[in-house]
């Protein structure tokens, strides 16, 4: 228990009444419940205080050593637990010795020191054991003795003890291998000390993020802490909960974590904890010990501030955050406040803490959300500064804009006054900024490319259409509760092009030279409200390899038939349309650069045995005839594999339906011209040379499930070609899934025969929002060959219904940042 200091009447001794010994008894109880920390007893005679009769000196100290300027760099003890018996004192204190020699960095000795003094009145005397080496390197002790010290309290009526002198005896240590002086001081300097209140009750405050992706967002916070008793040691336990939740809006804002528990310890007034998730796993940490390396998280204290306590840290980033839902480790300041203080209020609120548009088609009307940007400080605040960032279209196309009409897709207007580069707000007051969003593009100027070096690197066509996005940040002068001024909303939404392919992938099994395999179907539907022509395949595609985006923005030009005109792509394994008009505009296309035409025959591996499309005009959608359909078949040529090897890779080819350019800028009228209407990249992949043969094909697309809940089944038959050229028996001595949301089963057995097959059983029970692939690695020998593979690849998004009646599939929190 901690000491009790209370100014009361004078009593004869053995006349305090019930009421009154109640009252301090109850009292106590319930300061100590609700995190106060004050000194409360009553007794003696002759108007003495207990302070000097009966002084208590229990509980958990934080000290302070006065440096000498010649010995040490920092104060050698840190902070521990004392216990008392009468006036005998014993206990822990950790203690961290950095001697001066050396420049002052580096620990010589570090660890937990054993301590014993007495308490005589007011005075403490102290003496701390610390083990070491002696100047021949050999085991031995080093004491430093703290006499004299005061016990009083300080401004805030919170116990100290100060006034005191402190002696050091000689110690040595081992670092790299050399022997070094940790230091001495005889009276060198003053020491202190300063009760620490119990690490219990509730708080509230905030996860300010200073990280790659959440920068800048505030993410409200409280929960509660409970601290062990003091059992004589260095330190002393504490556990709790964190609840992220915003106080208005009761949602959770924060991406990587809805509720949490932590355990750890606290020590003077440096505490440590550990994040745990709801399934059991550390998933972070608030705090690290002091001196303890290159932790990526500084120590967080608890210290007191007007009206209560806080727990915060005073440099570098005082947690982190890692979990499946963030796609990056979090890191940032944080300010827990106790006992009702506001220390970690923060002077401004941005409502809502993001914004989130609902998926629209290109061109469509823009919508418009709004932010509250409100003074809750109670001052006034000037010199406030507003930056709307709009960076998607730079990524689409180098030049900024979109690939046609260099228009963004989020603007922002406001009544704050923010257009003349800062504005203020009284305290109470608040404004409003309005955000549009209308998108420009659905997917990148080009589809990734098997060699990774695409418009938006590492982006497979199954990830279109992209989540498109924006920040509103709001930076004010100074008088944040953690020293960051800066405050973000994040601003995310998606367009969808006027035609949608049915699937992102066609994947397509083994075929030996001279068969084919059976047909996959690709269906177009035209989404939108207006009519789409698609035209017939023009001139063939120029191959190019560098990627290039168009040399300027595209003029915007309204169409005025309802239509718009799209160009099928010859489906070659490496083919897009080129402009068919005589006249090139500024808008060119190149070729997907993964593998030109195969070696050898020249003839394309992928054929268009039913083309539905070409020459089609699509309804508005929801009529019939709002969709066409292709069949696509892999149809290996003699060049294919080169060298025919059983462990060649596959193939990896797009095909595309884009957008044309329907006349001359300069045309007077106008031509009628359309946005991007299909700027949608179908990925073809094929599985090298093997036996096996897979239908309906090497893949698996389950679409849009809600979160949690479980697709119906998939299968893939495997089946044994007796007439390949490498036509054995077939022994399976692996299978690999990856993907922890997709579980398999199969009928197969160890070895399959020639003309023998067999099953496999794939079910999809997506646990992210958005997409959430996996594939199947089947690994096998044949004959005097082993470890070849076959690959079936898996896709599915998930979903959740944000309360607005659509399944959504990407996470609001998040959003692609570049």
């Amino acid at each position: 228990m901690m000491g009790w200091v209370l100014q009361c009447e004078a009593r004869p001794r053995g006349q305090h009444s019930a009421a009154s010994r109640l009252s301090a008894k109850g009292a106590s109880a319930l300061l100590l419940a609700s995190f106060t920390l004050l000194l409360v007893s009553c007794g003696g005679g002759g108007g003495s205080s207990i302070l000097e009769q009966k002084a208590q000196v229990a509980g958990n100290w934080q000290f302070t050593l006065t440096t000498t300027g010649d010995s040490f760099s920092a104060s050698p003890l840190q902070g521990g637990f004392l216990q008392q018996n009468n006036g005998t004192l014993s206990g822990q204190i950790a203690f961290f010795i950095i001697p001066t020699a050396g420049g002052g960095s580096t620990a010589c000795n570090n660890g937990t020191a054993t301590v014993a003094g007495t308490l005589n009145g007011q005075t403490v005397n102290l003496t701390a054991v610390v083990a070491t080496l002696d100047p021949n390197g050999n085991p031995t002790t080093q004491t430093i003795t703290l006499s004299n010290g005061q016990l009083s309290t300080d401004s805030g009526g919170r116990p100290v003890l100060q006034g005191g002198t402190y002696g050091l005896t000689a110690g040595y240590a081992t670092v790299q291998d050399q022997l070094v002086s940790c230091g001495s001081a005889q009276d060198g300097g003053t020491w202190s000390a300063t009760l620490v209140p119990p690490a219990t009750g509730s708080f509230q405050g905030f996860f300010h993020s200073t990280a790659t992706g959440l920068s800048n967002q505030d993410f409200a916070l409280s929960g509660t802490l409970t601290q062990g008793p003091n059992m004589g040691i260095s330190s002393a336990t504490v556990t709790g909960t964190l609840v992220f939740q915003d106080p208005v809006s009761l949602l959770n804002d924060y991406p990587c974590l809805t509720t949490a528990s932590v355990n750890g310890t606290i020590s003077g007034n440096t505490v440590l904890l550990q994040i745990f998730g709801t399934n059991g796993a550390d998933v972070g940490q608030i705090g690290q010990t002091p001196g303890s390396g290159s932790a990526p998280t500084s120590a967080v204290t608890l210290d007191s501030a007007q009206g209560g306590f806080m727990l915060h840290n005073s440099g570098g980033s005082g947690y982190t955050v890692t979990t499946k839902p963030c796609p990056f480790t979090d890191s940032g300041n944080l300010c827990l406040a106790f006992q009702g203080t506001n220390a970690c209020n923060q002077p401004i609120t941005l409502v809502p803490f993001f914004l989130t548009f609902l998926p629209q088609l290109l061109g469509s009307a823009p919508t418009t959300q709004t932010i509250t940007v409100s003074n809750v400080s109670g001052t006034a605040i000037t010199g406030l500064q507003l930056q709307f960032l709009e960076t998607d279209s730079q990524s689409f196309y180098p030049n900024g804009g979109g690939d046609f009409n260099g228009v963004p897709h989020f603007s922002e207007q406001d009544n704050c006054g923010a257009q003349q580069g800062t504005f203020n707000l009284n305290a109470g007051a608040s404004c409003v900024i309005t955000v549009s969003f209308s998108p420009q593009e659905s997917c990148p100027w080009l589809p990734q490319t098997q060699s990774g070096q695409g418009p938006i690197a590492g982006l497979p066509p199954a990830q279109c259409p992209v989540t498109l996005s924006a920040d509103l940040e709001v930076t004010i002068p100074k008088g944040s509760a953690d020293g960051d001024n800066s405050f973000e909303v994040p601003i995310t939404g998606t367009g969808m092009s006027f035609l949608a392919p049915s699937v992102p992938e066609i994947d397509f099994g083994a075929e030996a030279v001279g068969e084919a395999s059976p047909p996959q179907t690709l269906t177009f539907t035209n989404q939108s409200p207006n009519r789409v022509s698609i035209l017939p395949p023009g001139a063939a595609c120029v191959y190019s390899n560098n990627n290039l985006a168009p040399p300027q923005d595209r003029p915007a030009i309204a169409g005025t038939d309802g239509g718009l005109k799209v160009a099928a792509a010859a489906v070659t394994s490496a083919s897009i349309l080129a402009d068919p008009t005589p006249n090139p505009p500024t808008i060119r296309y190149n070729c997907d650069t993964d593998l030109p035409l195969p070696k050898g025959s020249g003839n394309p591996n992928i054929l268009i045995s039913n083309d539905g499309c070409s020459g089609v005009t699509l309804h508005p959608s929801g009529q019939p005839g709002d969709s066409c359909s292709l069949q696509l078949t892999f149809v290996p040529q003699p060049g294919t594999w080169g060298q025919l090897s059983l462990v060649s890779s596959g193939l990896d080819d797009f095909v595309q339906l884009n957008t044309a350019w329907c006349g001359d800028v300069n045309d007077s009228p106008p031509p009628n011209c359309e946005i991007d209407s299909g700027r949608f990249p179908v990925e073809i992949k094929t599985n090298g040379p093997s036996p096996l043969r897979m239908t309906p094909g090497a893949g698996m697309d389950f679409g849009i499930i809600t979160e949690g809940i479980t697709s119906s089944p998939l299968n893939i038959t495997l089946f044994n070609d007796p007439a390949d050229p490498n036509a054995a028996t077939v022994n399976f001595t692996n299978k690999v899934v990856s993907g922890s949301d997709y579980l398999e089963t199969d009928n197969c057995p160890p070895s399959l025969p020639a003309n023998a097959g067999c099953t496999i059983t794939v079910t999809f029970t997506p646990k992210v929002v958005g997409l959430d692939p996996g594939n199947i690695t089947i690994t096998y020998s044949l004959g005097t060959q082993f470890g070849l593979t076959q690959t079936i690849s898996m896709r599915g998004s998930g979903c959740t219904d944000l309360s607005t009646g659509a399944c959504v599939t990407q996470n609001p929190e998040f959003r692609r940042r570049h």
